[in-house]
């Protein structure tokens, strides 16, 4: 099944690398370099899933978690938090509206738990 995903980080590698992979692996891909610019992406495109870093300038990704859940359209929208942070802080991503957490080390750790959740 052929999924729409939006990927939302201010590292462009990360973008690169999530958007490259995703696509070979049959998605559609659409990407944003923080929180300012994905609202302006869901403005036209509505995604099956998000992937969203933490930290970013402009909106942050709790706030952007928070922003997409206070629309209903996106009500039922899977949100994903791609973030180094998320574990060593010990942040619970559900009080902000994401349905589950990625932290981030190598690429192929990211890519195996990119795959588990998309196959939810």
């Amino acid at each position: 099944m052929t999924l729409k995903i939006l990927v939302v980080d201010n590292h462009p590698m990360i973008l690169k690398l999530l958007a490259n992979f995703l696509e070979k692996e049959g998605h559609e891909v659409m990407t944003a370099s923080d929180g300012l610019a994905a609202l302006s992406v869901l403005e036209v495109y509505a995604p099956d899933i998000i992937f969203v870093d933490l930290v970013m300038p402009n909106i942050g990704g709790d706030k952007l978690c928070r922003i997409i859940r206070a629309i209903p359209r996106f009500a039922d929208l899977f949100i994903v938090i791609l973030s180094a942070i998320a574990a060593e802080d010990d942040i619970d991503c559900k009080e902000f509206g994401a349905n589950a957490c990625i932290a981030k080390g190598s690429i192929k750790s990211i890519q195996k738990h990119v795959l588990e959740v998309i196959r939810f």
